[in-house]
C-alpha cells in the first residue's frame, strides 16, 4: 500500500511540483532555479524547483526520499536542515527513540503544536511538524536527499501514515501545512 502511496505521491508531485514555482526563466545556466531554491523554508526539500517526494518504510520507521532535477545540492542542504530541526524539537520533548525500545513511546504526541499555528515555528516549519515521537537524520542519495525518521517499535505505523499524508502535501511544492 505504501508503495502505491509513492507512486501517487510522485505523480502529485510531477503534476504540482516545485517547476511551476519558479515563475518562468529556469532554462539551463540561467541559475534563476537556485535563486528561488533559495527563498522560503531553508528546512524544506520540497521548495526546491523540479524536486520530488516518496515515503519509504525503514525497520525502525520511514524516510522522506527527496529527489530533484534541480539544485540536488540544495535539496541536501535543506534535507539536513529539515533533519536537525525536527531532531531538536523532539529531544526537548524526551530522548530520542533509537527503534529499539519496548512499549509505548509515552509522548504527547501532539507537544508541537501540530495543527496549530502556536508555538516558535510551529507546525508550519519543515522540521517540527511531524507530530510523532522521533529521531530524524539525513542522507545523500542520487539526485537529492532521505531524511530518515526512527520512533519507538509503538509508534512506526503511526508514523508511516503521518508522513504519508505530509508526503502528500510536499507534492504540492511546500512544507506549510496550514493550507490544508
Amino acid at each position: 500500500m505504501l508503495r502505491s502511496l509513492a507512486i501517487a505521491v510522485l505523480v502529485t508531485g510531477a503534476a504540482c511540483g516545485g517547476g511551476a514555482k519558479t515563475g518562468g526563466g529556469g532554462g539551463a545556466g540561467s541559475g534563476s532555479g537556485s535563486a528561488v531554491a533559495a527563498a522560503g523554508d531553508p528546512a524544506c526539500p520540497a521548495e526546491v524547483p523540479g524536486t520530488s517526494v516518496s515515503v519509504e518504510d525503514t525497520d525502525t520507521g520511514a524516510a522522506l526520499v527527496f529527489v530533484t532535477t534541480g539544485d540536488a545540492a540544495e535539496v541536501r542542504k535543506r534535507a539536513a536542515a529539515m533533519a536537525a530541526a525536527h531532531s531538536e524539537a523532539h529531544a526537548k520533548m524526551g530522548p530520542l527513540p533509537t527503534g529499539t525500545e519496548g512499549g509505548g513511546g509515552g509522548h504527547d504526541h501532539h507537544a508541537m503544536g501540530h495543527g496549530s499555528g502556536g508555538g516558535s515555528g510551529g507546525a508550519a516549519h519543515a522540521g517540527t511538524m511531524i507530530s510523532i515521537h522521533s529521531a530524524a537524520t539525513a542522507e545523500d542519495i542520487d539526485g537529492g536527499a532521505r531524511v530518515v525518521f526512527v520512533a519507538a517499535p509503538a509508534d512506526v505505523a503511526a508514523l508511516r501514515d503521518e508522513l504519508g499524508m505530509h508526503a502528500q502535501h510536499f507534492g504540492a511544492g511546500t512544507c506549510a501545512m496550514g493550507h490544508h
